[in-house]
């Protein structure tokens, strides 16, 4: 199965320039971006939780040389953007993935995603990685209104290394009494969660697709 990337860009931005933020975000930036040869799909996401950036744009590209490519770098000079908006953004996180498991991508159909994100000991790495996708994974797809799950991992040492996103239909679904209870079925419980550390959890709602 080929390799694709995932860049994943969370922010906040100053209350008061929120409003022109989303217009210009919708109308201009992420469309200059979704059009440069490579990305696949440009989406953006709003999520409530005061601890982590409250939006994310999310970019599925050919590959992670996309972000290096001269027409990406003049897509995100190009408008508004750099002079009107990017000086009131804030709390940025931009990290690229790789597709490492799970489904081959993401359906981009679902109105919310749960994004996982987490490190692992590296003596526990292969075992992780077997058993997130032939055992956790499909688990968790079989609870209604779990649709789909990608599984990514970055070289980008300021963030956890494993990211996983879950398409879901209700935000009431991820972390709930029966998700955590179906997590701790099989082995994944005893022989990697006590190997697992640095996680993070992010339920988002999508509020532009292109």
């Amino acid at each position: 199965m080929s390799t694709h990337a995932l860049y994943l860009v969370r922010m906040d931005v100053a209350h008061d320039h929120e409003a022109t933020f989303n217009n210009v975000y919708d109308r201009e930036h992420v469309p200059n971006l979704r059009a440069v040869p490579g990305v696949r799909r440009a989406s953006r996401y709003r999520q409530p939780s005061p601890t982590e950036p409250r939006y994310l744009a999310v970019y599925e590209m050919d590959g992670a040389g996309v972000v290096d490519s001269a027409a990406w770098k003049a897509a995100g000079e190009a408008g508004q953007w750099p002079g009107k908006i990017r000086p009131h953004t804030m709390n940025r996180h931009r990290t690229l993935y790789e597709w490492v498991g799970g489904s081959a991508a993401l359906t981009g159909k679902t109105p919310y995603v749960f994004w996982v994100m987490m490190d692992v000991e590296p003596h526990r790495e292969a075992l992780f990685n077997e058993l997130y996708d032939n055992e956790h994974l499909p688990l968790l797809l079989k609870l209604p209104g779990s649709v789909n799950a990608v599984r990514y991992r970055t070289a980008d040492p300021a963030e956890p290394r494993y990211l996983c996103a879950y398409e879901v239909e209700r935000t009431d679904l991820p972390m709930s009494k029966l998700w955590n209870d179906t997590s701790d079925v099989g082995r994944w419980k005893p022989e990697v969660r006590p190997y697992t550390y640095n996680k993070r959890y992010i339920v988002s709602e999508r509020i532009f697709s292109a």
